[in-house]
């Protein structure tokens, strides 16, 4: 019976030509280029805009202010997330989080809400009162002109890209908090969060944190971009999938007992690595590395050529099919 050998097959069965492979390279490469070029003007690239803070201070002009109060009372995203950022609490997965401590500091009360306010007060000096008002009133009292704002809120009317609150007692911070939104509508914010004494400014930290919440989850949810939809392979208003080699890592976030975890993307890394030293030391590894021989998966494959191309069994020695 003949069977198939590598050394005679290869060196034997087969017919050598000549070929240039610089010439082969450079016009594959030309091809694709030319391919790229011409399907990325007909089909462009499925990308949204970014959400910026001025359209979203335009488009949901509560949904700001909500925003911003919870920066202003410490109930926000970003005002309670913990390490990097600060000493919260609300998003502290593990130990190595609070051992790395806070190295990009974000006290949003300050940061978001205040320093803008600041700045802005150059341009509106009906801010100064208010910002003063507040700046020296007792931590008691801030809280609670923060909490009747949060419930004058709770009734405002959107009128265009106005809020029209109720009366209440929430003293200055009914001013200060319009006052925010018309410096997000303006298109300042940005600039008022992120603004450093460098000549070049290379840190979007603050503005890139302060739509953190609420507003980026309601856009990534419309889109099917979260992770309980399997987001990170989806592409943006696209009808086809997008980085699909990107399932086993979403697929980790899916197991319920690291889907609801409190530190998920510490399992779902740890995971990761773990799939990862596995594939990498598979051919080392007892038992996994004599599934491919076991599975016979290269049988099914090259059966035609088992079929037609086998070594004579006396030209060497054979291996079995």
């Amino acid at each position: 019976m003949r069977h198939y050998h590598p050394r005679i097959d290869v060196t034997h069965r087969y017919r050598y030509v000549p070929a240039d492979f610089v010439k082969h390279l450079l016009s594959t490469t030309l091809v694709v280029a030319a391919l790229t070029a011409l399907l990325s003007g007909l089909f462009h690239e499925p990308v949204r805009p970014a959400l910026k803070i001025d359209a979203y201070a335009t488009q949901h002009p509560k949904g700001f202010l909500t925003v911003a109060l919870g920066d202003l009372n410490g109930t926000g995203a970003i005002a309670n997330y913990g390490p990097p950022y600060n000493h919260g609490t609300g998003s502290v997965q593990d130990i190595i989080q609070q051992w790395v401590g806070v190295i990009h500091p974000v006290y949003p009360k300050q940061a978001f809400v205040l320093e803008p306010l600041a700045y802005a007060a150059h341009l509106d000096p009906t801010l100064t009162p208010a910002l003063n008002q507040f700046t020296h009133a007792s931590p008691a009292q801030q809280a609670l002109w923060e909490r009747a704002f949060g419930t004058a809120l709770d009734h405002a009317r959107v009128q265009g890209s106005h809020v029209l609150l109720p009366g209440g007692a929430y003293g200055p911070v009914g001013t200060m908090m319009q006052g925010l939104l018309h410096l997000g509508q303006s298109g300042l914010m940005t600039g008022a969060l992120d603004r450093s004494p460098a000549d070049y400014q290379f840190d979007n930290q603050n503005a890139l944190l302060f739509l953190q919440g609420h507003p980026l989850h309601s856009a990534a949810k419309k889109l099917e971009l979260e992770g309980n939809q399997w987001g990170i392979i989806h592409e943006e208003r696209a009808p086809y999938p997008g980085p699909w080699w990107m399932t086993i890592v979403t697929a980790i976030y899916q197991l319920p007992f690291i889907a609801n975890a409190s530190a998920a993307d510490a399992l779902a890394l740890g995971a990761g690595m773990v799939v990862f030293l596995v594939l990498m030391f598979a051919p080392w590894i007892p038992g996994i590395n004599r599934l491919p021989r076991l599975l016979g998966v290269h049988r099914l494959i090259w059966r035609n050529y088992y079929a037609t191309h086998q070594a004579d069994s006396s030209d060497g020695p054979s291996v079995p099919s």
